[in-house]
């Protein structure tokens, strides 16, 4: 199931001009999210579940993503 993830974050690629993958980061509840950075300074979060990413992020940099860290919130344990 991961490599279909890639698969389709390197077709999306293609169409949206994506270089590479720079980052990658599962979060660390155990749960199903992954961030995916690129090399043209955009990050991409994923839902395991599903093929497509639920939230693309274009930092407009152009810089690429280095290293992804995900935050917790006030209501984490």
């Amino acid at each position: 199931m991961l490599m279909h993830k890639f698969y389709e974050f390197t077709k999306q690629a293609e169409h949206q001009n994506i270089e590479e993958v720079t980052a990658l980061e599962f979060d660390g509840d155990g749960g199903f999210l992954m961030a995916v950075g690129s090399s043209s300074g955009k990050v991409l979060i994923y839902d395991l579940r599903s093929s497509y990413p639920i939230r693309i992020k274009d930092h407009m940099y152009g810089s690429p993503i280095l290293d992804i860290k995900w935050h917790q919130t006030l209501n984490s344990e």
